[in-house]
């Protein structure tokens, strides 16, 4: 005979207070980790090693046993899923409405490469190294740092690569740290 007091309780239900504490523990942590991700994510993002892949899974396995509480059932992963997404879609309206950090805090496109040279201070700022950069335009395809006129990083850590006898139009510069340094011979005419 199936018991289905025991089956509820057990495997498929949550009560009101387990349902208030799965809704405030997810959001909680979603928001610290968004946090933590834009404090570290270029580096976290861009260059995704073995030791970032153990970090994120073991981050991920704790908040889940976090937000699921005691004794994880049915409807508290359903519940702790749907305000994942639920945040997500309003951290995401919220950023088109009014952006969430100041701009001087605020992780912006950065000119980490120029003239086949590196900008050190650019990268330190993303927490790139140049052995990080070089790995990155390696999957890129470029197998010559001389044939590069511009790498841009952008902020999620993927590379706008400008290759020899390139032009970037200058309205993709908007916003970019470090446009001002661009020659003009990089430049498209309209």
């Amino acid at each position: 005979m199936i018991d289905l007091d025991l089956l509820w309780h057990d495997y498929l239900g949550i009560s009101w207070t387990g349902a208030l504490g799965v809704v405030l523990s997810t959001i909680v942590l979603y928001l610290f980790f968004t946090l933590l991700v834009h404090l570290s994510g270029t580096r976290l993002m861009a260059t995704m090693s073995t030791a970032s892949f153990v970090v994120l899974a073991v981050v991920g396995g704790v908040s889940a046993r976090s937000m699921l509480g005691e004794s994880p059932t049915m409807l508290a992963a359903l519940l702790a899923l749907n305000t994942l997404m639920v945040m997500d879609a309003l951290t995401g309206t919220f950023r088109r409405i009014a952006p969430v950090l100041p701009a001087a805090v605020r992780r912006r496109p950065s000119v980490v490469m120029l003239e086949g040279s590196s900008r050190a201070e650019a990268l330190r700022r993303r927490g790139l190294t140049e052995a990080g950069l070089h790995d990155r335009l390696r999957i890129g395809g470029v197998l010559d740092p001389a044939e590069v006129e511009l790498v841009i990083l952008e902020e999620r850590g993927g590379l706008t690569i400008v290759r020899r006898g390139e032009r970037i139009a200058p309205g993709l510069l908007a916003g970019v740290e470090g446009a001002e340094l661009v020659p003009e011979r990089l430049l498209t005419s309209a």
